[in-house]
């Protein structure tokens, strides 16, 4: 894994406001030091063997998309349509301001970036499906890639710190810790049961790594308010699929290895 940074949650001052933000930033800081170490591996496939098997390329296609793609964007997504409102009109109901404007524009290039790497991994794919004539269009998308999400990683992050150094406090100030946890609620019931098999596992992998505490209390905290039947659901299949279809894949990816397809069913 490429090398993290120190655990921005430390010496944070831990409490319910920043643990609403905590639940997706964590998995967003893991993995997208994963997605570095995927575009690294994938690299020194080309510079070692002078090819990208067409397995590889399409599973960090499609792992990028089903995955990484689709929950960064969602998070992005919620904060500006549902979440940042709702703290919005909570806040201007006791007269204490609103979220700096900064916050939520610093989405749309971050969204770009995004994008940009889809079609990047597509041209990867297709680069790879031409054999040894594709071998220099290869070795120029994987540069351009491990430029530009390094890049993006570093924007990522920022925004990320950002967000909680500026959020958190005005939650702290409009918004009650009960209030937060029902809206927490509600994000995650919208994910509806596929959204949730993806997620929850996931959220769980990220709240572990980075909960400072000794008896991971933050991420027993999720855990313990994940409603009994999606507990049992995760315990029976979505973590391993979690394991293989994720995880695996993009950690394969980082190895320089081609993933395995297979895992769980359901």
């Amino acid at each position: 894994m490429a090398s993290p940074g120190s655990n921005p949650y430390a010496k944070a001052n831990l409490d319910w406001a920043l643990y609403g933000f905590m639940v997706p930033h964590c998995l967003i800081r893991l993995y997208t030091e994963k997605f570095i170490d995927a575009v690294e591996g994938v690299r020194k496939m080309q510079e070692q063997k002078g090819t990208v098997p067409v397995a590889a390329a399409e599973a960090f296609l499609e792992w990028y998309m089903e995955y990484y793609y689709d929950f960064v964007h969602h998070h992005h997504d919620i904060e500006e349509s549902n979440f940042f409102p709702w703290i919005n009109a909570a806040l201007k109901e006791k007269g204490l301001g609103a979220i700096p404007a900064k916050v939520g524009t610093q989405h749309e290039g971050l969204v770009k970036a995004l994008n940009g790497f889809k079609e990047r991994l597509g041209e990867l794919v297709e680069a790879s499906k031409a054999g040894a004539s594709g071998r220099g269009k290869r070795s120029e998308i994987l540069a351009t890639l491990s430029r530009d999400v390094r890049e993006f990683s570093k924007e990522l992050v920022e925004h990320l710190d950002e967000e909680e150094a500026n959020v958190v406090p005005l939650i702290r100030q409009g918004l009650t810790e009960g209030e937060m946890m029902k809206k927490e609620e509600e994000i995650v019931q919208a994910l509806g049961l596929g959204g949730a098999k993806k997620a929850l596992p996931w959220i769980m992998e990220g709240l572990t790594h980075f909960d400072p505490t000794p008896t991971k209390e933050y991420a027993r905290k999720f855990y313990n308010n994940v409603p009994g039947p999606l507990r049992l659901a995760m315990w029976a299949s979505w973590n391993s699929s979690h394991a293989t279809q994720n995880k695996g894949v993009v950690e394969a990816l980082g190895s320089s290895e081609t993933p395995v397809k297979g895992g769980a069913c359901c």
